[in-house]
């Protein structure tokens, strides 16, 4: 949502923040998206409520960094010879000397394009990494409808709405569960603070469906643009430097018209508390000794100036800002339940000249997110109570548009393919047993030698997930019992998306 936009309607936002709507269960589910026929969506309250940051890489980024296995068939048939450019990718890398050549990692990723990092979570069991996510339904390779079938998570991308908005939906129709529980402390679901947030301006994410469904959302139940400096969209400014006679006045009518006017005067109260909250927010996002005391020993740790060793993301690194306020978020307020992050996350339409930058691009992106990894796990926080919290539910999916293909092509670079990598990270108070640290997917390269349409697919024995398939599973860790119903299309995928199979075993080592 624009700034602008996103500032008018606070007024609004501000009547609906303390109380509970009024809005109809019965009329609600009638008006459901046609695309995502909540109605039929089975909900079962979890046990655990989780928290979920999608990153989405624009552009479509390559395979290769997560999966070399194929390397030495490619550059055979490839138009140009990676060998020629890049001498030791065909190379087992030296696991006693990584500055020896060698860029194929022990589990077959790219060591110099983010393959140790990849590496070193995957041992502490952070990371599990899909690299069989082909898109076989609508077999496109266009960005547009590949973005918003993957951030909607179904083929009808003008009607339907976004995982974020879907996720709501589901939650609110299902609020006579939700209401009270102890997985809201007690509270209503309206009264949960900033639970659907992105960090890229308005979302396909949160896109609104083609029903009044979405549009009946309380507006505390939408998505809702922050920035990585957690700039205050509840700071009430009026330009003249009358601030404090504003919040004044405030406090002045605000109990006199209490009875009367009780959503309004509820309204004030709780933008003030939000206001409070999200300048908590920046100030923790900003305080180094709120990250975790780390060995001095680990490669992403620094002294915080007071003697201490703490986890540290790193500078000058495209992708820090965005991971870190994503994290920061999710760690330091419960509440929030789903975040998307993208925006300069961008950049991965590989057409020419890729090797280099794209080497460099996913390096500092799975250097970020093995502090984010270690941030979840080795991080503290509290509930609103002040109890102590866990912070194995918090998860976070990244993915793209699509793959690319796999030859380098006649510009040294990669044109638009099908399969890609999921990696997906934390979480395991909400996964199966064993979801996490594997490599789950084979492939094989498939196209005729020296041509430009070279890929890779998954082998006849392989496991494999559509890219919706993700959507999918995120509505099943939140409770919907066949989720594929949220992904179905009567005329495209009438059968939906089954979610990803997190019991599948993973790939063995290479060496």
């Amino acid at each position: 949502m624009k700034r602008r936009k996103f500032i008018k309607s606070m007024g609004a936002l501000g009547a609906t923040l303390a109380a509970p709507s009024v809005f109809n269960n019965s009329a609600f589910i009638k008006r459901a998206s046609a695309a995502g026929i909540i109605q039929d969506a089975n909900f079962v309250a979890p046990a655990v409520l989780p928290q979920v940051i999608n990153i989405f890489l624009y552009g479509g980024p390559s395979e290769l960094s997560a999966n070399l296995t194929n390397i030495t068939d490619i550059n055979a048939n490839s138009q140009n010879p990676y060998d020629a450019v890049r001498g030791d990718i065909l190379m087992n890398m030296d696991v006693a000397d990584a500055t020896a050549p060698g860029q194929i990692t022990p589990n077959g990723f790219w060591k110099d394009a983010g393959g140790l990092a990849m590496e070193d979570m995957l041992a502490t069991s952070d990371l599990s990494i899909y690299r069989t996510i082909n898109r076989r339904k609508d077999n496109t390779r266009a960005h547009r409808n590949s973005i918003l079938s993957s951030q909607k998570s179904n083929l009808d991308i003008e009607m339907s709405g976004g995982v974020g908005t879907t996720l709501a939906s589901v939650l609110f129709a299902n609020k006579a569960q939700l209401d009270g529980s102890t997985l809201l402390n007690g509270r209503q679901l309206e009264e949960m603070v900033l639970p659907f947030v992105s960090f890229e301006g308005e979302s396909s994410g949160f896109a609104v469906d083609s029903s009044a469904s979405s549009v009946n959302l309380p507006l505390q139940m939408r998505g809702i643009s922050l920035d990585t400096n957690f700039d205050n969209p509840y700071a009430r400014s009026s330009g003249i430097g009358n601030d404090a006679a504003i919040e004044a006045l405030v406090d002045k009518i605000a109990p006199a018209t209490n009875s009367r006017f009780q959503k309004v005067a509820d309204g004030f109260t709780n933008r003030k508390n939000l206001q409070s909250r999200i300048t908590g927010l920046r100030t923790n996002n900003d305080d180094p000794t709120l990250l975790p005391v780390v060995p001095g020993t680990d490669p992403d740790s620094a002294d915080d100036g007071a003697g201490t060793n703490r986890l540290v993301y790193p500078n000058n690194n495209r992708y820090s800002s965005r991971v870190k306020a994503a994290v920061t978020l999710a760690m330091q307020n419960p509440d929030t339940l789903y975040i998307t992050v993208g925006g300069g996350l961008g950049g991965w339409d590989d057409h020419d000249n890729s090797i280099d930058r794209y080497e460099t691009r996913m390096t500092q992106l799975m250097t970020v997110l093995r502090v984010a990894a270690k941030h979840i796990r080795l991080g503290s926080r509290n509930d609103i109570n002040g109890n102590p919290l866990a912070t194995d539910n918090i998860i976070i999916n990244v993915h793209g548009d699509f793959g690319r293909n796999v030859n380098l092509n006649g510009s040294m670079g990669w044109d638009h393919g099908n399969n890609q990598n999921l990696f997906t990270i934390g979480g395991s108070a909400i996964r199966p047993a064993g979801a996490l640290g594997k490599v789950v997917g084979k492939t094989e390269r498939f196209g005729d030698s020296g041509q430009n349409r070279q890929f890779t697919r998954p082998t006849t024995d392989s496991y494999e997930a559509e890219p919706m398939s993700i959507g999918s599973t995120v509505y099943s860790y939140f409770g919907v019992q066949n989720p594929e119903v949220l992904t179905a299309d009567a005329d495209m995928n009438p059968a939906g998306d089954s979610i990803i199979d997190e019991t599948v075993a993973g790939e063995p080592a290479l060496f």
